[in-house]
């Protein structure tokens, strides 16, 4: 038997931590070309919250089923192996989702090499949020030495190491946070300046703190942050569009914000990409990513919360804003 998260109700604007339930589940025996795992790490990711609704990405695609289990990385280590190319002790990456342990495939599935980093930074610098950073502040946006970067959500995660592949690129990085702690913690990994979003007056201190205009914003929220963020680019500024936080708990827009929207990227001349899972390209990213990390060029906070019990309460808040850097549920 094993222990997994599944949606019991599609949440009623924020999410709340009874709209997820724990239940029991047995397991299947191992299979020709299967291995079962034994997972060890969780990602927690800001990011899921959307397939939680009836309708996810505005409609564009089915949520998750009720009674489901969440999708999510995770890392695992190989308790038992019918696989080619996998042994047990082994430890493996992969979209194993909200569980203790699993049977599966291995199509998807990542043999950590222990000597890019530990199997925990396989969840964030070495992983999703690592490469996410890496595809948006190179490949989408082209960072360049001299230039002017803003990056929202910056204390999370993907905004810390965005700001860092800035900073090693030579550029200027412009972090936007939530609260003068947060500030603080972004400005102790590197980067230039840190407006907090919640401050009185912060449009302005956002455009004060990009003299001239900045040539990349990286978005990780949309909405009235995004506004702002468009506002303080210079004329032919380009946006990598990797997240909406603010439409992530059912939040929409104020009226008008779409015309707003459209008359500043005709005023600015401004290029904007959004990208996803399928352009970011892990192969690539990784030797850079993990050179840095070795280097101490980056490093990224982590909030680890124990056992799966606690997943439910602890998406809940991170959606709020509580945590710093990556969120990691630590299993025995």
């Amino acid at each position: 038997m094993t222990c997994e998260v599944v949606l019991a109700r599609r949440p009623q604007g924020a999410l709340q931590a009874s709209d997820l339930r724990l239940q029991a589940q047995s397991l299947p025996a191992c299979g020709e070309g299967e291995i079962r795992l034994a997972i060890r790490y969780l990602s927690i990711d800001p990011f899921t919250r959307i397939f939680l609704d009836e309708q996810a990405l505005g409609g564009a695609m089915q949520g998750l089923p009720l009674g489901s289990v969440l999708p999510g990385a995770a890392v695992g280590e190989v308790v038992e192996s019918r696989a080619d190319g996998f042994s047990p002790g082994d430890m493996v990456e992969g979209r194993f989702g909200w569980r203790e342990a699993i049977v599966t495939g291995t199509d998807g599935v990542r043999r950590l090499d222990p000597a890019l980093g530990s199997p925990r930074a396989a969840l964030g610098i070495l992983g999703l949020p690592g490469t996410t950073a890496y595809t948006g502040m190179i490949t989408v946006a082209g960072i360049q030495a001299g230039e002017t970067a803003i990056i929202s959500s910056a204390a999370g995660a993907v905004g810390l190491t965005a700001g860092q592949i800035a900073k090693i690129r030579g550029a200027r990085a412009v972090g936007i946070a939530g609260g003068p702690e947060k500030c603080a913690m972004v400005l102790d990994h590197g980067f230039d300046a840190c407006v907090d979003y919640k401050a009185p007056g912060f449009e302005q201190a956002l455009v004060d703190a990009c003299p001239g205009g900045a040539q990349v914003y990286f978005d990780n929220v949309g909405g009235q942050v995004a506004m702002a963020a468009y506002a303080a680019l210079g004329r032919g500024g380009r946006v990598a569009l990797c997240g909406l936080l603010s439409l992530y708990q059912g939040e929409g827009g104020e009226a008008g914000d779409l015309g707003r929207f459209m008359r500043l990227i005709m005023s600015r001349g401004l290029r904007i990409q959004a990208y996803g899972t399928v352009q970011i390209c892990l192969p690539e990213a990784l030797p850079d990513l993990s050179r840095w990390l070795k280097d101490g060029a980056i490093h990224i906070p982590e909030t680890v919360v124990d056992g799966l019990a606690a997943a439910p309460q602890a998406f809940a808040d991170m959606l709020t804003g509580s945590a710093q850097g990556k969120l990691i549920l630590k299993l025995p």
